[in-house]
């Protein structure tokens, strides 16, 4: 069995190397960005940019980057060459609608869907930092045909440890964006509380401890705002094709709280910003909102230093930010403004 992944981001490397301990010597990767291909190939993985030199690949597994409109993933479905018989299987997050669009594409090329193509749609998930692979959790399984769903659960039910069958596949679809937007909804009113209790001289782990003490409920913690890549760009698939005061007001309620952060230290200040990356123990800065305030304190006119334990000095610099070389008690005796991920509305 040939194996392919199409997209080797975050979600499509993780699945890349997790499936090729499954199947080894099975496996190829396939990603448009030259040098992303170019530094895995220096790894020793066998990748390539070149769709052309991928035939008779049995199972594709689709996790590109989806595009505002799934426009990655039709771009990637044009340049596959697709065999009779293979299975196609869509793991990128999916606005609403788009498998609809897939299955006219692939039957506008002739294709049968359960009888010469099988597409099933199985969006990944994964907490990086929690997690190790794409396939730790339940997944989701949704297809047009019985066919289809019985090719799919063939090849995906000894790799994961639960398989949730729905009968329609939008409501696979759905299920992932709608995961990604409550927890955006979850975060924006912890964003809210977080706030009253700053202003009412409340202390906000104390309250966490008490509301979380009882097993259904889950008052989350903060950070600099709601960032990643998944959860806003989900919010807004959602909210292309469901209008609702609200999701509205929690975009609203977000982009409210990181105002606030930033107009809280004003302008021309000494400003110590402590953690970075896009979550707190993951070592990325796509997407962060860490980043997003450090600039917007710059733009304000204010001087800023970053600190966060994932990173060097020597990357911080690398990646454009001035990196605190010196003691944090220093600091704080120099009038700096120092500001911490999870205490973001607290002043030092």
């Amino acid at each position: 069995m040939k194996i392919c992944v199409v997209g080797l981001g975050n979600i499509g490397f993780n699945l890349f190397t997790y499936i090729s301990l499954k199947f080894p010597g099975e496996i190829v990767g396939v990603d448009v960005n030259e040098s992303r291909v170019k530094e895995l190939r220096s790894l020793g993985y066998r990748v390539t940019t070149d769709y052309r030199a991928l035939t008779g690949i049995d199972v594709w597994l689709m996790a590109p980057s989806t595009g505002d409109q799934g426009q990655n993933l039709f771009s990637a479905l044009e340049e596959m060459i697709i065999c009779p018989g293979s299975l196609i299987s869509i793991e990128s997050t999916l606005p609403p609608g788009t498998m609809g669009r897939v299955r006219e594409s692939l039957e506008g090329k002739g294709f049968r869907l359960g009888n010469d193509l099988f597409l099933i749609h199985v969006p990944h998930r994964v907490m990086f930092g929690v997690d190790k692979t794409v396939c730790d959790t339940p997944r989701v399984i949704g297809a047009f045909t019985r066919a289809c769903l019985e090719k799919g659960r063939q090849f995906y039910a000894p790799l994961v440890p639960l398989l949730v069958e729905v009968s329609d596949v939008r409501v696979a679809e759905l299920s992932k964006v709608v995961e990604n937007v409550k927890r955006y909804v979850d975060v924006a009113f912890a964003q809210e509380i977080y706030g009253y209790c700053v202003d009412q001289g409340m202390d906000y782990d104390d309250l966490r401890l008490a509301v979380n003490s009882k097993n259904n409920v889950e008052l989350l913690a903060t950070d600099w705002g709601i960032g990643g890549e998944c959860l806003p760009k989900d919010m807004c698939f959602l909210r292309t094709v469901c209008n609702s005061i609200l999701l509205e007001g929690a975009e609203q309620a977000d982009r409210d709280y990181r105002d606030r952060i930033v107009n809280q230290v004003g302008s021309d200040k000494q400003v110590l910003v402590r953690g970075l990356s896009y979550k707190t123990g993951v070592k990325d800065l796509k997407h962060s909102r860490g980043v997003d305030l450090v600039r917007a304190l710059e733009t304000a006119g204010n001087t800023v230093k970053v600190e966060d334990p994932l990173f060097t000095t020597d990357e911080l610099s690398e990646a454009g930010f001035s990196p605190n070389n010196e003691v944090t008690q220093r600091n704080e005796k120099q009038d700096c403004v120092v500001l911490d991920r999870q205490k973001a509305l607290e002043l030092k």
